[in-house]
């Protein structure tokens, strides 16, 4: 029987205290899955054992091999420190289609669907309203695979040239108050420019993940398109713009024409594009406020936990040693082993 269970303790700055996390033990009781595809799941489980995954711990559900459930610690980067519950369901057809990949922490990020919005389109950034017959879409809370792993979406590729913000305008628009990020990760390899020749593992899914919420470079090299909160994406390149600025030459604005200018004062007071609007300081105040509930005690020990298998509690440094020396014992008989 193979076992999900993973134990560490994290202290945070905001409470000063340290938290065990534990999990269930798996249910013997498996689905009437097909042998190779729950044989094909509990090897890509295996494998996370010898990952170099700081700060991620996953378990199986009791009874749904398809269905992993799944807590990061963002440790470094623009998240920190939040602690973001998630899960993952395979669909039948993995690793042919990708996986869903779901997060329950209502986080302000460029590539999570907002928990209040009914549904994402995984081919269009338009946030016009969704056909329920569209086979790419995603839930509230959903995660967007789709810049670090194109060649799942098929669609991608042939919306890419025509991709239009949230509003309606393109991608290049002069009329955009914050600067393109091409330039800046330019000499860089981003997710988006690998094309995989073979089947992706979880572990490497993991890994793109955890790196959305730890790395700024990959925030930054993010394009519309792939967005599944373009609020979020155009209020991270309001705060990412200095930055970026100071990474690209300088070079004299052209004058806008007297045309241009008229165009402009007559649109006062009219519904303005995403991309036009005031994003100074609103991805500080909404992140900070994301990252302190993580943090808080009713989510991490009280009744918002639900019965999720990765449970939180408090433990005192008696514990902490405890816990500790079982794993230290624990890891000592599986190496001689």
């Amino acid at each position: 029987m193979l076992r999900g269970s993973r134990t560490t303790s994290h202290t945070t700055d905001h409470h000063r205290r340290s938290k065990l996390v534990h999990d269930m033990p798996l249910s013997v009781a498996v689905p009437a899955l097909p042998s190779f595809r729950k044989q094909h799941l509990l090897v890509e489980f295996s494998r996370l054992r010898y990952a170099h995954l700081d700060g991620v711990f996953l378990s199986i559900t009791p009874g749904d091999p398809s269905l992993w459930l799944g807590v990061i610690f963002v440790r470094k980067g623009p998240y920190a420190p939040a602690v973001l519950r998630f899960q993952i369901s395979f669909p039948p057809t993995y690793p042919a289609l990708p996986p869903l990949v779901t997060f329950s922490t209502d986080v302000f990020h460029p590539l999570l669907t907002p928990l209040t919005t009914y549904t994402y389109t995984t081919g269009s950034a338009d946030t016009d309203t969704v056909s329920a017959t569209d086979e790419e879409r995603l839930p509230p809370g959903g995660f967007s695979l789709r810049h670090g792993f194109p060649h799942w979406f098929g669609r991608s590729r042939k919306s890419a040239p025509n991709s239009r913000d949230a509003s309606g305008s393109a991608l290049a628009s002069p009329a955009s108050t914050t600067p393109a990020f091409s330039d800046l990760n330019a000499n860089s390899a981003t997710p988006s420019a690998i094309q995989p020749t073979h089947e992706v593992s979880i572990v490497r899914i993991l890994e793109y993940i955890r790196s959305t919420f730890s790395e700024e470079s990959i925030l930054d090299s993010l394009p519309l398109e792939a967005a599944a909160n373009p609020g979020a994406y155009h209020a991270w390149r309001a705060h990412r713009a200095p930055i970026v600025q100071a990474h690209q030459p300088t070079s004299p604005s052209p004058e806008p024409s007297t045309s241009e200018k008229s165009e402009g004062s007559s649109t006062l007071g009219r519904n303005r594009r995403p991309g036009e609007w005031n994003w100074e300081g609103v991805w500080e105040e909404r992140v900070r406020k994301a990252v302190k509930a993580s943090l808080s005690e009713p989510v991490l020990y009280g009744t918002s936990a639900g019965e999720d298998i990765i449970r939180f509690r408090e433990a005192d440094e008696d514990m902490q040693e405890k816990m500790k020396w079982h794993l230290e014992t624990a890891a000592a008989a599986a190496a001689e082993s």
